[in-house]
C-alpha cells in the first residue's frame, strides 16, 4: 500500500502506454524522461554523481554501497548503513527532507552535472532516529559503472600430468557509449573494446581456449554484437535485418584480422537474448567456436529509440522515448532466433521456465521464418568434434555430486511448479519445512567437504585484490551454498519479510557469498573446452577443420 502511494502522474502515464505498447507486440515500450535517463545510463555504463548505491529501507534512503575511487568513497565519510535524510544543491543552506522519498526521487536530487556540489545530511548507521545527522559536501564526477562492464578470469584443469588454462570472460551486457562515440571521444566506452583488451591479455597469459559467459546478457546495442563478432572471424556478414517493408540489409565485420584465432565457446542460457544471440547464432554459423548451455530466449527484433522531446514546444520539454520495434533479425544462414532462440552444441542443465520466460511465453509474439542466407564461407567445421566432447561431458556429470544435485533441485522446482499447491495444513507445512532443510543440509555438507579434485582452480590475477582474497580465503560454504540454491529457485524458502526488511549486512553477506559459490554450470563448460583442446592437440586432422586461422599460418 505504502508502495502505491508514492506513484506519481510519470509513472500512471507510462504504465498506461506499455499496456498499450506490448498489447501490440512484446518489445515496443514508452520510456518516461526518468527511465529514459536510466537506460542511457545502463547503455553508457556511467553517470555523474557520487559514487553511492542508494536503497530504500523502513522509509530512509540507506548506503547500500560505496564505490571505490568514487566522490563518496574519497571522503572517507559514507559507510554502507549510513541514511541519507536530506539533499542540498550547491553550497545552500536549504535541505530537501527526504525521509520517506521513493528512492529515485533522491536519486535524481543527489545526480547532477560533473564538477557540481551537493550537501547530504547523514545519520550514522549506529545512530537512532533522534541521532543528530553530519553535513557532507560533495562535488558530483564522472561515475563508471564497472561491475556491468566485461571482466575476464583464468580457471585451470587438470588434464592428466599437464593443466589446460581456460580464460572467461563475462559480458553482462553489450554496452556502448553512443554520445561519446558519435563525438568522436577516443576513449569511448564499448563492450567490443573492452572484450578485445582483456583478449589481449588472456594471450599474455598464454590460456589455451577461451569462454564467453553471456548468461543473462538481455542484449543492448546491435553495432556491438556485430563488431564483437568481428573479433574472433576475419570479415564476413554477421547478421541480416528486414525491415516492414521486407528489404533485407546485411551488417557485417568489415575490419580484417582477429583478436582471438584459438578455440572459442559461448555459454547462454535463457536469459542470453537479443544481442547475445546474435553473437553466439554468429559464433556457430561460422563454425567458429561451441554454443554451450541451454536454449536462449529466442528475441529475433530490432529496436530503436524515439526521442519524443523533439516534438516538444520549448527545450525543456521531457516526454521521454519509444522504443520501437522496425525490424527483425535473422542468421546468416537464413534462420532466426524469434521464438526458438539459439539451440548450443552441446546442452547443459536448464535452470530456467521456458514456459513462463522467453519469447514464446508471449502470446503476441512474432512468429518464426526464414530468408535466404547470406553469402559467408564457414571458418570451422564442428560436426566431428561435437559428438566427441558431447560424450565427455555426459559421462563426467554422470559422476559429478554437485551437477547430478542440481538437477535433482531442478526437478523438485518443476515439480513444485507443476503442483501449484500450498497446503494450509500446519503439520504438512512443517513437513514440507524439514524436507527443504534437510535438503539444504544435504547440500551444505558436499560444500563443506571442500572442492572436487577435478574441479577448475581460479589463477589469481595479482593486479586484482578480490580474486587474490578469493584464492587465499574461500567463502564460508555454508552460507554460500545456502544463498547459491535460494538464487537459482532450487529450495525456496519464504521468511515473511519485504526484501527492504531483511538486515541489509545480512542481505550483504549473502550476496558475497552467492559470488564466491561453486558455479556448476560454469565449471562444466570450462571442462568442456578443456576436453576440446585435448582432443585438437591430439588429432591435428580435427584440428585443422576446427581451427583454420591457425592451421593457415
Amino acid at each position: 500500500m505504502t508502495r502505491s502511494r508514492k506513484l506519481n502522474n510519470e509513472d500512471v502515464f507510462q504504465i498506461f502506454m506499455n499496456a498499450y505498447a506490448m498489447s501490440i507486440e512484446p518489445h515496443t515500450n514508452y520510456l518516461g524522461p526518468r527511465a529514459s535517463e536510466n537506460f542511457d545510463i545502463a547503455m553508457r555504463l556511467s553517470l555523474e554523481g557520487i559514487g553511492a548505491v542508494l536503497q530504500n529501507r523502513d522509509e530512509y534512503t540507506v548506503i547500500r554501497e560505496v564505490v571505490p575511487g568514487s566522490p563518496a568513497g574519497l571522503s572517507n565519510k559514507l559507510k554502507v548503513g549510513d541514511r541519507i535524510v536530506g539533499v542540498a544543491q550547491g553550497e545552500s543552506d536549504k535541505f530537501t527532507d527526504v525521509l520517506g522519498w521513493r528512492i529515485d526521487d533522491v536519486v535524481q536530487l543527489i545526480r547532477g552535472p560533473k564538477d557540481s556540489t551537493v550537501k547530504l545530511q547523514v545519520l550514522g548507521a549506529d545512530a537512532g532516529p533522534d541521532g543528530k545527522p553530519f553535513v557532507l559536501s560533495l562535488v558530483r564526477k564522472k561515475i563508471s559503472m564497472e561491475e556491468q562492464s566485461a571482466k575476464r578470469s583464468i580457471l585451470e584443469v587438470k588434464d592428466g600430468a599437464v593443466k589446460r588454462r581456460i580464460g572467461v570472460i563475462s559480458l553482462p551486457t553489450f554496452y556502448q557509449d553512443w554520445d561519446a562515440r558519435r563525438k568522436g571521444d577516443k576513449d569511448y566506452k564499448s563492450a567490443t573494446r573492452d572484450v578485445a583488451r582483456l583478449l589481449g591479455e588472456l594471450k599474455k597469459e598464454k590460456v589455451d581456449n577461451v569462454l564467453i559467459d553471456l548468461r543473462n546478457n538481455g542484449g543492448g546495442s546491435l553495432t556491438e554484437a556485430v563488431e564483437l563478432t568481428g573479433l574472433f572471424i576475419d570479415r564476413g556478414p554477421v547478421v541480416q535485418q528486414r525491415n516492414a517493408e521486407g528489404r533485407v540489409e546485411v551488417e557485417a565485420d568489415n575490419v580484417p584480422g582477429l583478436s582471438w584465432d584459438g578455440p572459442v565457446g559461448v555459454l547462454i542460457n535463457r536469459g542470453s537474448a537479443s544481442a547475445s544471440e546474435i553473437f553466439a547464432a554468429a559464433i556457430q554459423d561460422y563454425g567458429r567456436g561451441l554454443v554451450i548451455g541451454e536454449p536462449s530466449f529466442g528475441k529475433g527484433t530490432v529496436q530503436t529509440l524515439v526521442n519524443l522531446d523533439r516534438f516538444g514546444q520549448s527545450d525543456k520539454s521531457r516526454f521521454g522515448e519509444l522504443k520501437m520495434t522496425i525490424a527483425q533479425f535473422f542468421r546468416i544462414n537464413g534462420g532466426t532466433t524469434q521464438l526458438r532462440g539459439v539451440t548450443p552444441d552441446i546442452k547443459l542443465a536448464s535452470t530456467s521456465d521456458a514456459e513462463n520466460f522467453g519469447e514464446s511465453s508471449y502470446d503476441n509474439a512474432l512468429p518464426y521464418t526464414q530468408i535466404k542466407p547470406a553469402v559467408y564461407i564457414p571458418a570451422g567445421e564442428l560436426k566431428e568434434i561435437v559428438p566427441i566432447l558431447d560424450k565427455k561431458h555426459e559421462a563426467r556429470v554422470a559422476k559429478d555430486k554437485d551437477y547430478q544435485y542440481l538437477l535433482d533441485d531442478i526437478s523438485y522446482v518443476k515439480k513444485q511448479r507443476q503442483d501449484n499447491v500450498v497446503s494450509l495444513n500446519e503439520t504438512v507445512r512443517r513437513k514440507e519445512r524439514d524436507q527443504q532443510e534437510a535438503r539444504a543440509k544435504l547440500r551444505e555438507q558436499r560444500l563443506a567437504a571442500g572442492p572436487s579434485p577435478d574441479d577448475p582452480i581460479l589463477v589469481p590475477d595479482p593486479k586484482d585484490a578480490l580474486n587474490k582474497a578469493i584464492a587465499a580465503k574461500p567463502a564460508n560454504p555454508r552460507a554460500a551454498q545456502r544463498q547459491a540454491n535460494q538464487v537459482r529457485g532450487a529450495i525456496r524458502t519464504d521468511d515473511g519479510l519485504q526484501a527492504d526488511e531483511r538486515s541489509l549486512s545480512a542481505e550483504l553477506d549473502a550476496e558475497k557469498a552467492a559470488k564466491n559459490a561453486k558455479d556448476v554450470l560454469l565449471n562444466e563448460a570450462v571442462h568442456i573446452l578443456a576436453d576440446e583442446v585435448s582432443v585438437l592437440r591430439t588429432d591435428t586432422r580435427l584440428a585443422s577443420r576446427v581451427l583454420p586461422y591457425v592451421s593457415d599460418k
